[in-house]
Protein backbone atom coordinates (compact mmCIF):
# COMPACT_ATOMS: atom_id res chain seq x y z
CA UNK A 1 0.00 0.00 0.00
CA UNK A 2 1.21 3.53 -0.73
CA UNK A 3 0.13 6.25 0.88
CA UNK A 4 0.49 10.19 0.75
CA UNK A 5 0.40 13.14 3.32
CA UNK A 6 -1.87 16.10 2.63
CA UNK A 7 -0.78 18.85 4.76
CA UNK A 8 -3.57 22.38 4.25
CA UNK A 9 -3.02 25.45 5.83
CA UNK A 10 -1.42 28.81 4.76
CA UNK A 11 0.16 28.87 8.08
CA UNK A 12 2.34 26.03 6.96
CA UNK A 13 3.46 27.24 3.90
CA UNK A 14 4.30 30.37 5.31
CA UNK A 15 6.30 29.17 8.12
CA UNK A 16 4.15 30.09 10.95
CA UNK A 17 4.08 26.99 12.59
CA UNK A 18 6.40 23.78 12.81
CA UNK A 19 4.58 21.14 10.61
CA UNK A 20 5.37 17.97 13.55
CA UNK A 21 2.11 16.13 12.08
CA UNK A 22 4.88 15.35 8.90
CA UNK A 23 6.93 13.80 11.46
CA UNK A 24 4.46 11.97 13.59
CA UNK A 25 2.40 10.33 10.73
CA UNK A 26 5.87 9.39 8.50
CA UNK A 27 6.62 7.29 11.56
CA UNK A 28 3.56 5.74 11.79
CA UNK A 29 3.35 4.77 8.35
CA UNK A 30 6.53 3.07 8.51
CA UNK A 31 5.91 1.23 11.15
CA UNK A 32 3.10 -0.39 10.09
CA UNK A 33 5.05 -0.96 7.03
CA UNK A 34 2.98 1.65 4.09
CA UNK A 35 5.15 3.00 2.28
CA UNK A 36 5.13 6.97 2.28
CA UNK A 37 6.56 8.34 -1.27
CA UNK A 38 5.10 11.71 -1.00
CA UNK A 39 4.05 14.74 1.13
CA UNK A 40 2.63 17.69 -0.36
CA UNK A 41 2.02 21.33 1.97
CA UNK A 42 -1.01 23.40 0.38
CA UNK A 43 -2.35 26.50 1.10
CA UNK A 44 -6.42 27.58 2.39
CA UNK A 45 -7.44 27.00 -1.45
CA UNK A 46 -10.20 25.29 -3.24
CA UNK A 47 -8.51 24.72 -6.69
CA UNK A 48 -4.94 23.91 -4.90
CA UNK A 49 -6.40 21.79 -2.78
CA UNK A 50 -8.41 19.97 -5.07
CA UNK A 51 -5.52 19.39 -7.56
CA UNK A 52 -3.28 18.24 -4.54
CA UNK A 53 -6.35 15.59 -4.11
CA UNK A 54 -6.34 14.51 -7.63
CA UNK A 55 -2.37 13.99 -8.03
CA UNK A 56 -2.27 12.32 -5.06
CA UNK A 57 -5.51 9.71 -5.51
CA UNK A 58 -3.55 9.31 -9.15
CA UNK A 59 -0.67 7.51 -7.54
CA UNK A 60 -1.14 6.65 -4.51
CA UNK A 61 -3.66 4.26 -2.55
CA UNK A 62 -4.70 5.71 1.00
CA UNK A 63 -4.38 9.81 1.41
CA UNK A 64 -4.39 11.03 4.64
CA UNK A 65 -5.00 14.64 5.22
CA UNK A 66 -4.35 16.98 8.23
CA UNK A 67 -6.12 20.71 8.72
CA UNK A 68 -8.99 22.70 7.15
CA UNK A 69 -10.96 20.49 9.52
CA UNK A 70 -12.10 23.62 11.82
CA UNK A 71 -15.62 25.82 11.73
CA UNK A 72 -14.23 28.64 9.96
CA UNK A 73 -14.37 29.94 6.26
CA UNK A 74 -10.77 28.94 5.18
CA UNK A 75 -11.65 25.56 6.54
CA UNK A 76 -11.97 23.52 3.24
CA UNK A 77 -11.03 20.12 3.25
CA UNK A 78 -14.57 18.57 3.74
CA UNK A 79 -16.12 20.88 1.04
CA UNK A 80 -13.61 20.46 -0.96
CA UNK A 81 -13.48 16.15 -1.04
CA UNK A 82 -17.15 16.88 -1.45
CA UNK A 83 -17.23 19.02 -4.50
CA UNK A 84 -14.39 16.53 -5.87
CA UNK A 85 -15.75 14.00 -5.92
CA UNK A 86 -19.53 15.24 -6.78
CA UNK A 87 -20.95 13.89 -3.25
CA UNK A 88 -23.84 15.38 -1.50
CA UNK A 89 -22.94 16.82 2.62
CA UNK A 90 -25.02 16.03 5.71
CA UNK A 91 -25.26 16.66 8.92
CA UNK A 92 -24.42 13.99 11.47
CA UNK A 93 -26.43 14.37 14.19
CA UNK A 94 -24.87 12.14 16.16
CA UNK A 95 -21.17 14.62 15.83
CA UNK A 96 -23.37 17.71 15.86
CA UNK A 97 -24.24 16.19 19.57
CA UNK A 98 -21.29 15.42 20.33
CA UNK A 99 -19.60 19.42 19.45
CA UNK A 100 -22.52 20.98 21.28
CA UNK A 101 -22.21 18.59 24.62
CA UNK A 102 -18.34 19.87 24.53
CA UNK A 103 -19.02 23.35 24.68
CA UNK A 104 -21.59 22.77 27.46
CA UNK A 105 -18.68 20.89 28.81
CA UNK A 106 -16.15 23.88 29.26
CA UNK A 107 -19.49 26.14 29.98
CA UNK A 108 -18.98 28.16 26.53
CA UNK A 109 -21.94 29.31 23.48
CA UNK A 110 -21.35 27.82 20.35
CA UNK A 111 -21.45 29.55 17.49
CA UNK A 112 -23.76 28.84 14.57
CA UNK A 113 -20.17 28.50 12.15
CA UNK A 114 -19.46 25.23 14.10
CA UNK A 115 -22.00 22.95 12.90
CA UNK A 116 -19.86 22.89 9.70
CA UNK A 117 -17.99 20.74 11.36
CA UNK A 118 -21.19 17.95 11.40
CA UNK A 119 -20.99 17.98 8.15
CA UNK A 120 -19.43 14.85 6.29
CA UNK A 121 -19.90 13.26 2.49
CA UNK A 122 -23.27 11.09 2.71
CA UNK A 123 -21.20 7.73 1.87
CA UNK A 124 -17.99 8.56 4.30
CA UNK A 125 -17.64 7.47 7.74
CA UNK A 126 -16.31 9.28 10.63
CA UNK A 127 -13.41 9.29 12.08
CA UNK A 128 -14.21 10.57 15.84
CA UNK A 129 -12.10 12.99 17.25
CA UNK A 130 -12.12 12.70 20.96
CA UNK A 131 -10.00 14.93 21.62
CA UNK A 132 -11.58 18.22 20.13
CA UNK A 133 -14.70 19.43 18.10
CA UNK A 134 -13.43 18.87 14.41
CA UNK A 135 -13.42 14.87 13.58
CA UNK A 136 -12.41 13.56 10.38
CA UNK A 137 -13.72 11.07 7.81
CA UNK A 138 -13.07 7.45 6.92
CA UNK A 139 -13.92 7.20 2.99
CA UNK A 140 -13.57 4.21 1.00
CA UNK A 141 -14.17 5.74 -1.81
CA UNK A 142 -13.43 4.23 -6.10
CA UNK A 143 -11.48 6.69 -8.52
CA UNK A 144 -10.32 5.83 -11.63
CA UNK A 145 -11.75 2.14 -10.89
CA UNK A 146 -9.40 1.73 -8.39
CA UNK A 147 -10.06 1.70 -4.59
CA UNK A 148 -8.44 4.63 -2.25
CA UNK A 149 -8.81 4.94 1.30
CA UNK A 150 -9.14 8.25 2.57
CA UNK A 151 -8.64 9.88 6.18
CA UNK A 152 -8.88 13.70 6.69
CA UNK A 153 -7.35 14.93 10.46
CA UNK A 154 -7.45 18.11 12.18
CA UNK A 155 -4.22 19.97 12.50
CA UNK A 156 -3.51 20.14 15.93
CA UNK A 157 -0.85 17.39 17.02
CA UNK A 158 -2.87 16.22 20.24
CA UNK A 159 -5.49 15.20 18.19
CA UNK A 160 -4.21 13.91 15.14
CA UNK A 161 -2.40 11.31 17.28
CA UNK A 162 -5.69 11.01 19.73
CA UNK A 163 -7.70 10.14 16.60
CA UNK A 164 -4.89 7.70 14.90
CA UNK A 165 -4.38 5.93 17.51
CA UNK A 166 -7.92 5.54 18.92
CA UNK A 167 -9.46 4.61 15.28
CA UNK A 168 -7.51 5.14 12.14
CA UNK A 169 -4.50 2.79 12.83
CA UNK A 170 -6.29 -0.17 14.13
CA UNK A 171 -8.35 0.36 10.83
CA UNK A 172 -5.67 0.42 9.14
CA UNK A 173 -3.54 -2.99 10.74
CA UNK A 174 -7.40 -4.81 10.72
CA UNK A 175 -7.62 -3.28 6.83
CA UNK A 176 -3.98 -4.67 5.62
CA UNK A 177 -4.31 -8.04 7.00
CA UNK A 178 -7.18 -8.83 5.39
CA UNK A 179 -5.64 -7.94 2.25
CA UNK A 180 -2.85 -9.92 3.07
CA UNK A 181 -2.86 -12.63 6.21
CA UNK A 182 1.02 -12.98 6.45
CA UNK A 183 2.08 -9.11 5.45
CA UNK A 184 5.34 -7.99 7.06
CA UNK A 185 5.56 -4.90 8.88
CA UNK A 186 8.24 -2.67 9.47
CA UNK A 187 9.70 -3.19 13.65
CA UNK A 188 12.73 -0.69 14.37
CA UNK A 189 14.89 -0.45 17.86
CA UNK A 190 16.99 2.66 18.44
CA UNK A 191 19.88 2.70 20.51
CA UNK A 192 20.71 6.11 22.15
CA UNK A 193 24.47 7.29 22.58
CA UNK A 194 25.83 10.42 24.11
CA UNK A 195 29.76 10.52 24.70
CA UNK A 196 30.25 9.85 21.00
CA UNK A 197 30.27 11.36 17.62
CA UNK A 198 28.43 10.51 14.31
CA UNK A 199 31.51 9.60 12.70
CA UNK A 200 33.15 7.53 15.22
CA UNK A 201 29.89 5.78 16.29
CA UNK A 202 29.03 4.85 12.47
CA UNK A 203 33.36 3.75 11.71
CA UNK A 204 33.17 1.33 14.65
CA UNK A 205 29.96 -0.14 13.14
CA UNK A 206 30.27 -0.31 9.71
CA UNK A 207 29.85 -3.48 8.54
CA UNK A 208 26.50 -3.46 10.01
CA UNK A 209 25.58 0.01 8.34
CA UNK A 210 26.34 -2.25 4.72
CA UNK A 211 23.63 -4.76 5.84
CA UNK A 212 20.28 -5.12 4.59
CA UNK A 213 18.53 -6.96 6.95
CA UNK A 214 18.38 -5.71 9.67
CA UNK A 215 19.43 -2.30 8.32
CA UNK A 216 21.26 0.00 10.68
CA UNK A 217 21.03 3.56 9.94
CA UNK A 218 23.11 6.45 12.03
CA UNK A 219 20.70 9.53 13.23
CA UNK A 220 22.09 12.73 14.35
CA UNK A 221 20.35 14.40 17.19
CA UNK A 222 21.45 17.38 19.04
CA UNK A 223 24.43 16.35 21.05
CA UNK A 224 24.33 13.06 20.99
CA UNK A 225 23.88 9.95 18.03
CA UNK A 226 21.38 7.25 17.63
CA UNK A 227 21.56 4.00 15.45
CA UNK A 228 18.36 2.38 14.89
CA UNK A 229 18.10 -1.34 13.56
CA UNK A 230 15.42 -2.23 11.36
CA UNK A 231 13.57 -5.43 9.85
CA UNK A 232 10.31 -6.30 8.44
CA UNK A 233 8.87 -9.39 9.97
CA UNK A 234 5.29 -11.04 10.54
CA UNK A 235 5.31 -10.38 14.02
CA UNK A 236 7.11 -8.84 16.61
CA UNK A 237 8.46 -11.68 18.51
CA UNK A 238 10.44 -12.54 15.04
CA UNK A 239 11.48 -9.26 14.82
CA UNK A 240 13.22 -8.87 17.74
CA UNK A 241 15.23 -12.08 17.62
CA UNK A 242 16.94 -10.11 14.08
CA UNK A 243 17.29 -6.98 15.67
CA UNK A 244 19.02 -8.72 19.21
CA UNK A 245 21.42 -10.10 16.95
CA UNK A 246 22.86 -6.69 15.54
CA UNK A 247 21.97 -4.90 19.23
CA UNK A 248 24.57 -7.72 20.99
CA UNK A 249 27.33 -6.69 18.28
CA UNK A 250 26.70 -3.23 18.56
CA UNK A 251 26.72 -3.42 22.70
CA UNK A 252 30.48 -5.49 22.21
CA UNK A 253 31.70 -2.18 20.62
CA UNK A 254 29.53 0.74 21.49
CA UNK A 255 28.24 -0.24 24.98
CA UNK A 256 29.44 2.35 26.99
CA UNK A 257 28.05 5.34 25.14
CA UNK A 258 24.53 3.53 25.30
CA UNK A 259 22.52 5.47 27.60
CA UNK A 260 18.93 4.77 26.28
CA UNK A 261 16.40 3.06 24.00
CA UNK A 262 13.63 4.43 21.47
CA UNK A 263 12.16 7.91 22.87
CA UNK A 264 14.08 7.92 25.91
CA UNK A 265 15.86 11.02 26.90
CA UNK A 266 19.08 11.83 29.56
CA UNK A 267 16.63 12.81 31.61
CA UNK A 268 14.01 10.67 31.39
CA UNK A 269 17.00 7.69 32.41
CA UNK A 270 18.08 9.65 35.46
CA UNK A 271 14.76 10.17 36.94
CA UNK A 272 14.28 6.51 36.22
CA UNK A 273 17.17 6.02 37.99
CA UNK A 274 17.09 7.86 40.90
CA UNK A 275 13.44 6.00 41.14
CA UNK A 276 15.30 2.60 41.00
CA UNK A 277 17.06 3.81 43.36
CA UNK A 278 14.73 5.93 45.71
CA UNK A 279 17.43 9.00 46.04
CA UNK A 280 16.98 12.37 45.55
CA UNK A 281 18.51 15.35 44.27
CA UNK A 282 18.75 18.94 44.29
CA UNK A 283 20.29 21.54 41.96
CA UNK A 284 21.72 25.04 41.95
CA UNK A 285 21.94 26.82 39.02
CA UNK A 286 23.86 29.84 37.06
CA UNK A 287 24.67 29.82 33.68
CA UNK A 288 21.77 27.54 32.99
CA UNK A 289 19.32 29.43 34.08
CA UNK A 290 17.09 26.66 35.17
CA UNK A 291 17.96 24.60 32.12
CA UNK A 292 18.55 21.49 33.80
CA UNK A 293 15.77 21.51 35.97
CA UNK A 294 13.54 21.98 33.18
CA UNK A 295 14.04 18.85 31.63
CA UNK A 296 14.59 16.94 34.55
CA UNK A 297 11.27 18.22 35.87
CA UNK A 298 9.40 17.79 32.15
CA UNK A 299 9.50 14.21 33.25
CA UNK A 300 6.13 13.12 34.96
CA UNK A 301 6.92 11.97 38.54
CA UNK A 302 9.91 13.67 38.73
CA UNK A 303 8.55 15.36 41.76
CA UNK A 304 9.14 12.09 43.85
CA UNK A 305 13.03 12.77 43.37
CA UNK A 306 13.34 16.28 43.09
CA UNK A 307 14.06 18.27 45.77
CA UNK A 308 14.84 21.73 45.35
CA UNK A 309 15.81 23.25 42.63
CA UNK A 310 17.21 27.01 42.63
CA UNK A 311 18.45 29.41 39.80
CA UNK A 312 21.25 31.73 41.80
CA UNK A 313 22.38 33.84 38.79
CA UNK A 314 23.61 36.49 40.93
CA UNK A 315 26.57 36.59 43.33
CA UNK A 316 24.43 37.91 46.10
CA UNK A 317 21.77 35.01 45.60
CA UNK A 318 24.94 32.73 46.08
CA UNK A 319 25.86 34.27 49.04
CA UNK A 320 22.46 34.56 50.58
CA UNK A 321 20.87 31.69 49.74
CA UNK A 322 23.73 29.01 49.44
CA UNK A 323 25.73 30.99 51.88
CA UNK A 324 29.31 30.76 49.46
CA UNK A 325 31.37 32.79 51.19
CA UNK A 326 32.05 36.02 49.87
CA UNK A 327 36.22 36.04 50.01
CA UNK A 328 35.43 32.71 47.79
CA UNK A 329 34.25 34.92 45.03
CA UNK A 330 36.09 37.73 45.75
CA UNK A 331 39.35 35.44 45.27
CA UNK A 332 38.50 33.14 42.67
CA UNK A 333 35.54 34.32 41.09
CA UNK A 334 31.85 33.16 40.31
CA UNK A 335 33.03 30.89 37.79
CA UNK A 336 35.26 27.93 39.59
CA UNK A 337 35.80 25.02 41.38
CA UNK A 338 35.53 26.66 44.86
CA UNK A 339 32.58 28.49 43.73
CA UNK A 340 30.55 25.47 42.64
CA UNK A 341 31.65 23.12 44.94
CA UNK A 342 30.10 25.76 47.66
CA UNK A 343 27.36 26.03 45.53
CA UNK A 344 26.62 22.11 45.41
CA UNK A 345 27.17 22.22 49.71
CA UNK A 346 24.83 25.11 49.62
CA UNK A 347 21.64 23.28 48.05
CA UNK A 348 22.25 20.03 49.48
CA UNK A 349 22.21 21.55 53.03
CA UNK A 350 18.90 23.24 52.23
CA UNK A 351 17.37 20.32 50.37
CA UNK A 352 18.34 17.52 52.27
CA UNK A 353 18.51 15.70 49.25
CA UNK A 354 20.82 12.51 48.47
CA UNK A 355 23.08 14.06 45.82
CA UNK A 356 22.80 18.41 44.68
CA UNK A 357 24.48 19.28 41.22
CA UNK A 358 25.93 23.03 40.70
CA UNK A 359 26.68 24.88 37.67
CA UNK A 360 28.11 28.01 36.85
CA UNK A 361 29.87 29.03 34.02
CA UNK A 362 29.91 31.78 30.93
CA UNK A 363 27.78 31.29 28.42
CA UNK A 364 28.50 34.50 26.23
CA UNK A 365 28.27 36.49 24.14
CA UNK A 366 30.04 38.57 26.93
CA UNK A 367 32.81 37.73 29.78
CA UNK A 368 35.94 35.78 29.44
CA UNK A 369 36.10 32.99 28.78
CA UNK A 370 33.09 32.06 27.09
CA UNK A 371 32.42 28.45 27.51
CA UNK A 372 34.35 27.87 30.53
CA UNK A 373 31.58 26.03 32.72
CA UNK A 374 32.19 24.28 36.11
CA UNK A 375 29.96 21.50 37.53
CA UNK A 376 30.48 20.22 40.87
CA UNK A 377 28.11 17.24 41.88
CA UNK A 378 28.50 15.79 45.65
CA UNK A 379 26.36 13.23 47.68
CA UNK A 380 25.13 14.07 51.34
CA UNK A 381 27.44 11.05 52.79
CA UNK A 382 30.41 12.73 51.36
CA UNK A 383 30.69 9.11 49.37
CA UNK A 384 31.34 11.37 46.38
CA UNK A 385 32.57 14.92 45.94
CA UNK A 386 34.01 15.96 42.45
CA UNK A 387 33.91 19.26 39.98
CA UNK A 388 34.03 18.38 36.24
CA UNK A 389 35.63 21.44 34.37
CA UNK A 390 34.11 22.29 30.66
CA UNK A 391 35.70 24.13 27.49
CA UNK A 392 33.07 24.57 25.28
CA UNK A 393 33.96 27.06 23.21
CA UNK A 394 33.28 30.29 21.32
CA UNK A 395 29.21 28.88 20.65
CA UNK A 396 26.28 30.65 21.17
CA UNK A 397 24.63 30.90 24.36
CA UNK A 398 22.10 28.28 23.21
CA UNK A 399 24.50 26.16 22.57
CA UNK A 400 26.64 26.65 25.66
CA UNK A 401 23.30 26.15 27.84
CA UNK A 402 22.17 22.85 25.99
CA UNK A 403 25.64 21.45 25.79
CA UNK A 404 26.49 21.90 29.38
CA UNK A 405 22.48 20.57 30.52
CA UNK A 406 23.98 17.41 28.68
CA UNK A 407 27.50 17.15 30.26
CA UNK A 408 25.51 17.61 33.31
CA UNK A 409 22.63 14.84 33.05
CA UNK A 410 24.84 12.38 31.71
CA UNK A 411 27.44 12.88 34.53
CA UNK A 412 24.97 12.60 37.14
CA UNK A 413 23.72 9.13 35.13
CA UNK A 414 26.87 7.88 35.14
CA UNK A 415 27.58 8.67 38.63
CA UNK A 416 24.04 7.39 40.55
Amino acid sequence: MRAEIIFIGTELLLGQIMNSNAVFLGAELMSLGIDCYFQTVVGDNKDRIKQAFETALTRSDLIITTGGLGPTSDDLTTECLAEFFGEELVLDQAILEHIQNLFVKYNKKMAESNKKQALRPKTADVLFNSAGTAPGIIWQKSFQEKQKIILTFPGVPREVKTMWHEIAKPFLIDLLHKQSPNLERLYFKELRFYGIGESDLAEKVQDLLDKNDPTTAPLAGQDECRLRIATKAINQEIANQKIKEIELIINQRVGQFIYGINDESLESVVINKLKDKKQTISLAESCTGGLISKRLTDIAGSSACIGLNVITYSNESKINLLKVKPETLSSSGAVSEQTVLEMATGIINLAKTDWALAVSGVAGPSGEPIGKVFLALIKSDNSFREVKTLDLGFRSREEIRWKTSQEALAWILKTI
